[in-house]
């Protein structure tokens, strides 16, 4: 069937983003799938999506499309937006996809209230049934500008599981399954059997079988665009795709479903289902946040076997997406009205480092023995705090060590999380286009804003930080960023070229995402071109 992306008008909003619901048993650790990793697949299929970017800032719009290429089995897929400045979520909600299905929407920016909103005449499931509504800012930072803070971010999408024809309680083809299956090209949707199926919590895998679920195979593909209208400009990318394997082929993961309502776990549970087993977030683990189960899964959820604490999955997670440089071009000829931007997007980092807006926390050593790896002060900033998830030192197992972000690299500047070890290319990593490289060591550039005193020191801050190449003002950006954007100016000789930036972090490196994001004009007419960063990785 074909599909608009971009709707003519916004649909009913919606109250909120759960069904009523009380409070129900949270799951231990998941498990069930064969899977023993979960890493990068370079052709784009997988169980997880990251899509590095979106933003609503000014004229643009971004478009997302997620495919299931199973042709057999449905998917129940998890999709949530975070924002750009410290990883908060703006919007979450689930889709059942069927065999073969396609789901698309377009984010853009309410006229009202500067918001960004969701806009999908998709006729596949959804839960809730209309997601076409503005984004929360109940999470945001109350020290910015809301608004603002919900207009650019990246999107997480899980396979919570697979939702087969067939299961081993049912003969013939299951409800479940006829309810999300699209028919003359709209699924039914049936309210009454997706309330009761997918409504409640399960307490074990057998449960959420019966209830017509399997464990999530691979098969989702993404796909974005960023298309500015007032530039009639547009660049695109795929999401990096991570799949789940056993013996390097796509195997099965664990069911990670959790209803999309409301209803709290139980808080500081030291019994085998404490929130450990299923997120690594800092602010849900020491209870700055109410964790409700609609938060449920993410990145860190245990998704394949020998995942026994989220703090695992998270940093093999991590660890698949690190790098060590990212290289790209960048063009800013005047004679061609050239501009870049550069995204550096880290996905992952809300399960190593998050800040805490209210400035207090519980304390770690009062609230069960399962939070004592964390340092509620690490870095201070006024009314806030950094939360380092179990650093080195801490009374946690070797796989549960987070060696990625911690206050050796990292810094608490405009309350957001700021990156403080990077360096900008100097000799024999910056170059125009005919090899010319800085004579010294000393790198010809300028940083704003930055820290007096600093002038060599990047900061990168913010999760999906924005950084425009010798940009004089607000028309020398691409993408218009402002949530997390820092601008970086070359001397004259560096107009077009390319650049090398190094991202070793602590020695693991960083789990960064992203692309040079290129506009130019021929006469009136303008042109967009993504270029995804090439990068060099760990050695296995």
């Amino acid at each position: 069937m074909k599909k608009s992306v971009l709707a003519l008008s916004v649909s009913a909003a919606i109250g909120g983003m759960g069904f009523a619901g009380g409070a129900l048993a949270m799951q231990a650790v998941p498990t069930g799938g064969a899977a023993t990793s979960l890493g990068i697949n370079l052709d784009g299929i997988g169980h997880q999506l990251v899509f590095p970017y979106f933003t609503t800032q000014g004229d643009n719009a971004t478009l997302l499309s997620v495919v299931n290429t199973d042709t057999t089995n449905g998917k129940l897929v998890k999709v949530r937006f975070r924002g750009a400045g410290n990883s908060d979520d703006l919007y979450d909600f689930q889709i059942a996809l069927s065999p073969g299905d396609v789901w698309t929407a377009s984010v853009s920016q309410d006229a009202d209230t500067g918001v960004s909103k969701l806009t999908t005449s998709d006729k596949s499931c959804t839960l809730p049934a209309s997601v076409s509504s503005t984004f929360g800012t109940g999470r945001v930072d109350p020290a910015k500008n809301a608004a603002n803070e919900t207009r650019e971010g990246y999107v997480e999408v899980v396979n919570m599981a697979d939702i087969p024809p067939t299961t081993g309680t049912t003969t013939g083809v299951d409800s479940l399954y006829e309810a999300i299956k699209h028919v003359n090209g709209v699924a039914p949707c049936t309210a009454t059997i997706l309330d009761a199926r997918l409504g409640s919590d399960f307490a074990d895998n057998s449960a959420a079988i019966a209830a017509g679920l399997a464990l999530p195979t691979t098969g989702l593909v993404g796909d974005w665009i960023i298309l500015n209208q007032a530039n009639t400009a547009a660049w695109s990318g795929s999401a990096t795709a991570l799949e789940a394997r056993a013996a390097g082929v796509a195997s099965t993961g664990n069911i990670v479903f959790w209803p999309q309502k409301f209803g709290e776990p139980t808080p500081h549970d030291t019994s085998a289902a404490t929130r450990i087993n299923v997120t690594a977030d800092p602010l849900f683990l020491i209870g700055a946040e109410d964790m409700q189960y609609y938060d449920l899964p993410d990145l860190s959820t245990p998704y394949v076997s020998g995942d026994t604490t989220a703090a695992i999955r998270a940093n093999a997670t991590t660890a698949s997406l690190a790098v060590t440089s990212v290289k790209n071009q960048f063009v800013t000829s005047d004679s061609i009205a050239a501009v870049t931007d550069w995204l550096f997007s880290q996905p992952t980092r809300r399960y190593h480092m998050a800040v805490n807006y209210r400035g207090v926390a519980d304390d770690p050593t009062t609230t069960g023995t399962t939070e004592t790896s964390f340092n509620v002060g690490a870095t201070t900033g006024s009314d806030a705090f950094a939360l380092v998830r179990a650093s080195a030192g801490s009374a946690v197992s070797l796989a549960e060590v987070n060696t990625y972000y911690d206050a050796r690299n990292t810094r608490l500047s405009g309350r957001q999380v700021c990156l403080d070890t990077l360096t900008v290319p100097a000799r024999n990593s910056l170059f125009d286009r005919e090899e010319v490289t800085p004579g010294t060591s000393e790198s010809p550039f300028v940083i704003s804003p930055n820290v007096p005193g600093t002038p060599t020191t990047l900061l990168l801050c913010g999760e999906a930080n924005v950084i425009s190449i010798n940009a004089g003002d607000a028309a020398d950006s691409a993408l218009g960023a402002s949530v997390a954007a820092r601008d970086i100016t070359f001397d004259a000789a560096y107009t077009d070229g390319w650049a090398s930036w190094a991202t070793a972090g602590n020695g693991a490196g960083l789990p960064i995402l992203g692309s040079a994001f290129i506009r130019a004009a021929n006469g009136a007419v303008n042109y967009g071109f993504a270029y995804q960063h090439k990068v060099t990785r760990v050695a296995p």
